[in-house]
């Protein structure tokens, strides 16, 4: 068995399953541990995904992925996040490969294709209100094999030229609480207050107190860095994609 990260500059840990009866009792869940601790998931989540209430911190220990057919009953929460579908359920674990200070559960995922991923987890921890839960998963390891990868953006343009080399700095920017908090927070707001914070944090190309003296039709107002941009492009399918292409820094073309 190999570690690798959950999330790495070649995208998302993505899983070949095998399909399942959404039934956390199934045996033919492809199930994968979570190192070196569990992933915090604010206590809410647990009145979404579990049906039950929470007031102290819920870790997940390990997520169970499976493909389905069919829609799942009514104790599965449906996630929709951008152009990808998923039902997702906590229940309690009943064992861990980590130290545990929090109540240990299961993440279940259902997928609606054959190649399930982990961003759900990301997801449910809420990178605006939450980043520091959020920003651990990108540091966590997963304890399974991890086969494939995937980048959401390429799912919408052409990923030649992505730009790896700026990985390291993108994932800095997606484990960093207040780097990731305004990184999400530009997609939707782009007032001054926040360019400059952004700008500071290496997020933003233009400082808003100091335009450019000869900008072109974009420069008044800026756009994500390079790192940035591919940070975006690693978290695409849960955000407006229409609103933040315009101010990516990305070599790249919209597919046809």
């Amino acid at each position: 068995m190999d570690m690798k990260h959950i999330l790495s500059p070649k995208g998302w840990a993505r899983f070949v399953v095998n399909e399942v009866e959404p039934d956390p009792k199934s045996g033919d869940w492809l199930v994968a541990g979570l190192m070196p601790s569990p992933v915090l998931v604010p206590p809410a989540r647990m009145a979404d995904v579990a049906g039950l209430c929470a007031e102290e911190q819920v870790g997940v220990t390990s997520v169970a992925l499976g493909y389905t057919k069919r829609e799942p009953g009514a104790n599965w929460f449906e996630l929709k996040l951008g152009w990808k579908r998923y039902w997702v359920r906590l229940v309690p674990d009943w064992s861990a490969s980590a130290p545990l200070s929090v109540s240990a559960h299961r993440l279940y995922i259902l997928c609606p294709e054959r190649m399930c991923d982990l961003s759900p987890l990301f997801a449910l921890a809420d990178p605006l209100t939450w980043p520091k839960y959020v920003a651990r998963i990108v540091r966590t390891y997963v304890a399974t094999d991890v086969p494939n990868r995937w980048i959401p953006i390429c799912d919408k343009v052409d990923c030649n030229n992505f730009g790896l080399g700026v990985g390291t700095e993108v994932m800095d920017i997606l484990s960093t609480p207040r780097r990731l908090y305004y990184l999400f927070k530009l997609v939707y707001d782009k007032g001054k207050d926040t360019r400059i914070v952004g700008y500071r944090l290496g997020l933003w190309t233009v400082d808003p107190s100091r335009p450019p003296k000869n900008p072109d039709d974009m420069e008044p107002l800026g756009g994500f860095t390079m790192a940035a941009s591919a940070a975006l492009g690693l978290t695409a399918h849960m955000m407006p994609l229409e609103e933040a292409m315009r101010y990516l820094r990305l070599r790249i073309k919209t597919l046809s």
